[in-house]
């Protein structure tokens, strides 16, 4: 994974829309959207949740 990959992943852990993510790393809400959505592809997630917990049971936050 990428490194912000991995930062959008532990915001979203920590409960946060992509507008607080987008502030938080100083990007566009659509490169957020869009590292989600690669994210989620990567990960083979159905929604956030299941990424989310993807990512802490194999250690990704």
């Amino acid at each position: 994974m990428t490194s912000r990959q991995t930062a959008v992943l532990d915001l979203m852990a920590e409960g946060h829309g992509n507008a607080v993510i987008a502030r938080t790393l100083s990007c566009s809400e659509h490169t957020v959207k869009n590292t989600i959505y690669d994210l989620m592809s990567r990960l083979q997630a159905r929604n956030r949740a299941h990424a989310v917990a993807h990512g802490l049971r194999h250690g990704l936050i």
